[in-house]
């Protein structure tokens, strides 16, 4: 086992599996311009896409073909680097078996895993993490991620937390060009999978098993109530790990109802076996009555955002948090850009606790977002996170 890096401040040699994929991509792009890192090695079962991008980043970075499925590649290949970013899935196979790898090379580790099994499978590692001398972040992401430390931020105002809530909104969605029909659709799968499948939720202080599309009205201070539809994602499952009296915790979608009333059509029909995950994700975009005013009027709510509820200095208190400022000019860049930043703060020796942790259990979210901020181009002065209370 190598031992972990004693020096937070020296340049860190870094591996990223399935880094020439887009997400990926974002990440490497903002860690090849660090000081911080000496190395970056791009890893990909794809050596050509690889090295392509190797090339466009310069000398810092290497490419290596990685096939994470090979045990004793992976482990080979995760000897001779301090730190590991996992964006390879999918982490319902992938997530355990890369961080038990990391765990037995010394390596700190962080992913952008937005399952909530593997999340449960990778938890079950914290004590063999800190065993090790490794920090392990996972989820660190847009939501799980950003959307967790928005929820810390909210947190941290209140004295007591009874409900938290994560939120991101969905747009439209649209057929894929002529042509492309058959082509598989990952992201929206994953998406169907989240939406069809028992899920867990804290409900009653404890995890329990749910579906998801539940609806529930939900408040934001100084703008008000709207629908939301759960969705399965880890979140509910890591953040009670540094507030355990929470309650009630949902991961939510916000959209225009036509759309929300759509995909409880599709999951009705896969939870009765006439379509499977990959079906359900090519009919959804051919549903009737799901973009735009044909769909209903636009969520009240934001791109982003988070919300508490609990009490402050005696008074029942709602709390929300929303970016003001961020990089989302596409999936890629609101993904890789904060597992960038994560990875950065490590090395800086700003994220330091042993263990396996979401990212609220690691990572200073003021730090974080300040940050993250410096990757919006022409970025204005002034605050980069909402924070605003009300009285319930």
């Amino acid at each position: 086992m190598t031992a972990a890096p004693e020096n937070p401040r020296a340049p860190k040699r870094i591996l990223v599996t399935g880094g020439a994929g887009e997400m990926a991509g974002y990440a490497c792009r903002a860690l090849a311009q660090a000081d911080e890192v000496e190395t970056i090695v791009i890893s990909d079962r794809d050596h050509d896409r690889a090295a392509a991008l190797a090339a466009e980043l310069g000398a810092k970075a290497q490419a290596a073909g990685l096939d994470i499925s090979d045990s004793r590649a992976l482990r080979a290949a995760l000897q001779d680097v301090d730190v590991v970013l996992n964006c390879a899935g999918p982490f319902y196979r992938f997530g355990r078996e890369v961080l038990a790898a990391a765990i037995a090379t010394g390596t700190h580790y962080l992913d952008i895993c937005d399952d909530w099994e593997p999340t449960l499978e990778m938890l079950e590692l914290d004590g063999a993490a800190r065993g090790a001398g490794v920090t392990a972040v996972i989820g660190m992401g847009a939501s799980p991620g950003t959307s967790n430390l928005l929820a810390m931020l909210c947190m941290n105002r209140l004295d007591e937390v009874e409900r938290v809530y994560t939120a991101w909104r969905i747009g439209g969605l649209k057929p894929p060009p002529p042509g492309e029909e058959d082509r598989p659709n990952a992201a929206g799968e994953h998406w169907i999978h989240n939406c069809t499948e028992p899920i867990k939720v804290r409900r009653g202080g404890e995890l329990v098993d749910s579906y998801a599309l539940d609806e529930i009205k939900l408040s934001y201070p100084g703008v008000g109530e709207d629908s939301a539809w759960v969705c399965g994602h880890p979140e509910p499952l890591t953040l009670p790990r540094v507030r355990p009296e929470i309650q009630e915790s949902y991961n939510l979608m916000v959209a225009r109802r036509g759309l929300m009333e759509a995909l409880q059509r599709i999951a009705q029909r896969v939870r009765a076996g006439e379509l499977d995950v990959p079906g359900a994700a090519k009919a959804i975009v051919h549903e009737p009555n799901i973009n735009g005013p044909a769909a209903g009027p636009a969520t009240i709510h934001r791109d982003l955002f988070a919300v508490a509820e609990g009490v402050k200095d005696g008074v029942p208190t709602r709390v929300g948090a929303s970016p003001l400022i961020i990089p989302a000019a596409n999936m890629g860049e609101v993904t890789g850009y904060p597992l960038a930043v994560a990875a950065l703060m490590l090395c800086r020796g700003q994220v330091t606790a042993l263990g396996v942790h979401g990212p609220e259990g690691a990572v200073d979210p003021d730090l974080y977002f300040e940050q993250l901020a410096r990757f919006v181009d022409n970025r204005p002065d002034g605050p980069v996170v909402e924070v605003v209370a009300e009285r319930i």
